[in-house]
């Protein structure tokens, strides 16, 4: 993949800065106990997650590895299948999120940070899946103040869905 071809797909990715994510599911062992992690996804989330900055792609001094390809190859479809995930819980805000991408399953690791924010710090392709499906999956919709079912309810680029500022 040429430094160009990583240029178009950052734009497009890019189409997802400042969204709030939610799942909703079961802790295990515990039918009657419910968790819920909110998570947001940002261009600065997805740099964060590569092998180069935002600052070395504009500068064009970076050098994508397989890793680096295999997240603009597949984030932006691997969000829009949410709908087929399965979630292993492993603590509050501690959770794994698996996504059929391609014949494989990419793995994405959203972690309690500090402070009460939660974040995604790993995606990466793995074998097999873990967890179970989860009872809801939304995006939180800023018009509403109310999380709104995802991918479904999800139009990219309208505003009540992206947080500005």
């Amino acid at each position: 993949m040429g430094k160009i071809e990583v240029e178009k797909k950052v734009r497009e990715l890019e189409a997802l800065d400042g969204i709030t994510l939610a799942i909703w599911g079961l802790k295990p062992g515990d039918e009657n106990e419910r968790y819920v992690v909110s998570f947001d996804i940002s261009i600065n989330t997805i740099f964060d997650l590569m092998s180069f900055t935002e600052y070395d792609m504009e500068s064009g001094d970076f050098e994508p590895n397989l890793n680096d390809i295999f997240i603009l190859d597949t984030f932006y479809d691997c969000l829009m299948n949410f709908s087929n995930i399965t979630v292993e819980y492993l603590a509050e805000n501690e959770i794994n999120i698996y996504v059929p991408v391609g014949n494989s399953f990419a793995k994405l690791e959203i972690r309690y940070i500090e402070y009460e924010e939660v974040a995604l710090t790993g995606y990466e392709r793995v074998a097999k899946y873990h967890g179970e499906k989860p009872f809801k999956v939304g995006v939180f919709n800023y018009d509403t103040m109310e999380y709104d079912n995802f991918p479904q309810d999800f139009v990219v680029d309208d505003s009540k869905f992206y947080c500005y500022g």
